[in-house]
């Protein structure tokens, strides 16, 4: 008597169709090509960067650092306000309880 036990065999079917279909690790560590194993074309497309002027370089990072006191400032001003009014509420509570 098996008990419907007819899932286990479909799953050990089911491994060896997918075991042939992955490539072999053989080639890819004896041949160092790890990289290229899935892709279409032997050579890996590079993305291509765009060059900046230095003057305009130093214009983005001066925004971004002008950008990111801003941030911070607003965040200071945040937790100051965040902190005082939990002071406040706690101690209201306290004499509240008290």
């Amino acid at each position: 008597m098996s008990f419907g036990a007819g899932h286990m065999q479909d799953m050990n079917n089911r491994i060896k169709q997918n075991r042939a279909q992955r490539p072999s690790n053989r080639g890819k560590f004896k041949e160092n090509n790890r990289d290229v194993i899935y892709a279409d074309t032997d050579i890996p497309e590079r993305p291509l960067f765009h060059s900046v002027p230095i003057e305009e370089l130093n214009k983005i990072k001066m925004q971004i650092r002008e950008q990111a006191k801003k941030e911070r400032t607003k965040m200071r001003i945040f937790y100051g306000v965040s902190i005082t009014l939990g002071l406040i509420l706690l101690t209201g509570l306290l004499l509240w309880l008290g």
